[in-house]
């Protein structure tokens, strides 16, 4: 019964430290990770698993083989640029070999230099070719592995309105960068309404801008380890700066707000004119799932995440473009993209495994010396 207890008790410490966890990531954490569920609510059951499983790298649905075409995409789940890719392998039904790539500090390690002299992800290899920046990279999916199983995300047998149309829309949204809104939320919360979902919890948010203010000084550090490489990290480090000034201004980011809500304006007109014209079961532009498609979905995942929902869509402000992102979470290649509960923990697991080792040894440790003592105490009376 001692040793149940002991486990009991450090199961639920566990269960307890894991958003101060979260919190004692890095500095220089990535603050593009939308996950859905609170890690407060993981029960004892899941945390098991997570132990039984954590010595896994990547999780089960991203363990798919590239013997068949050699495509191996290095990539961080939780990289809004990454997820882009990621759901059009899927969509496009490619194999490939995942590898992770931890957004604190690895991507300007110089092996991974040497991939992308710009340190960021994601980054496709076929084989001899490298090919970054995720439009770049989708394109390049599109050209060369668009035959027999393998479906277009531009449709070229349904006219030139169709492709310019996708063509146009993809482009459009693409403007809008995903981490800008979401270091803006967090700068000027009060704009972010709507129930925010794991990781950005209170202390994780906290974290996370302190991560925003350090990220300058720590690409000035990297700059000075990696001679090769240093003045493409000063002058990433020079725009970080630049940014976050912007950034500070609210009005700025009201602006940037303002030219992404004229963005929602003309998706939600293109669909409700779908719905008038009986096409509800259309997507964006056709009723094939383009790359317009993938370029939304992403943006309004990330959306979601930092609980600006009410900003754009929810309480029934643009109802077409509510309706799109219910459907399109049903959609299997946005359940194999979107990151779960399940691989958060099993990051902090891979990441923080010596904290968390020390958290659950301190609570054992705790638990019997305590019992011990209040053994003799009450032997005493």
């Amino acid at each position: 019964m001692k040793y149940k207890s002991v486990i009991s008790f450090v199961s639920e410490t566990l269960k307890r430290s894991l958003p101060i966890l979260l919190m004692l990531r890095k500095p220089d954490w990535a603050i593009s990770f939308p996950l859905s569920v609170d890690p407060n609510r993981l029960d004892k059951k899941t945390i098991g698993e997570v132990v039984a499983n954590s010595c896994l790298v990547t999780s089960a649905k991203m363990s798919v083989s590239s013997e068949k075409n050699g495509l191996m995409l290095y990539y961080n789940e939780y990289s809004f640029y990454s997820q882009k890719v990621v759901m059009a392998l899927y969509e496009k039904h490619l194999l490939f070999t995942p590898h992770s790539i931890e957004l604190t500090g690895e991507q300007y390690q110089p092996w991974f230099l040497q991939i992308n002299p710009k340190g960021e992800v994601p980054v496709l290899q076929d084989t001899g070719k490298i090919i970054s920046d995720s439009a770049r990279i989708i394109d390049y999916l599109e050209d060369n592995f668009s035959n027999g199983d393998t479906p277009r995300l531009v449709p070229q047998d349904q006219g030139t309105e169709v492709k310019h149309k996708v063509t146009n829309f993809r482009n459009l949204i693409d403007k809008i960068n995903g981490n800008i809104l979401t270091v803006g939320s967090l700068l000027h919360p009060e704009l972010a309404t709507g129930s925010k979902k794991v990781p950005f919890i209170a202390p994780v948010r906290s974290r996370l801008l302190n991560a925003d203010k350090e990220n300058a000084r720590n690409l000035k550090k990297y700059a000075e380890e990696n001679p090769d490489a240093r003045q493409m990290l000063l002058e990433k480090a020079d725009n970080q700066e630049k940014k976050r000034e912007k950034l500070l201004n609210k009005d700025e980011f009201v602006k940037l707000l303002n030219e992404t809500e004229k963005v929602f304006d003309k998706i939600e007109a293109e669909l409700a004119e779908h719905d008038a014209n009986g096409r509800q079961d259309w997507w964006l532009c056709t009723d094939r799932f383009t790359v317009a498609d993938i370029s939304l979905t992403i943006l309004m995942l990330r959306i979601s995440q930092i609980g600006m929902e009410p900003y754009f869509w929810i309480e029934g402000k643009r109802p077409q473009v509510e309706k799109y992102f219910a459907r399109v979470q049903q959609r299997e290649s946005y359940k194999k993209t979107a990151p779960t509960a399940f691989s958060l923990v099993k990051t902090i697991f891979k990441t923080q495994t010596s904290l968390i080792l020390g958290v659950s040894m301190a609570a054992a440790v705790i638990l019997v010396v305590g019992g011990w003592f209040l053994v003799r105490k009450l032997r005493g009376k």
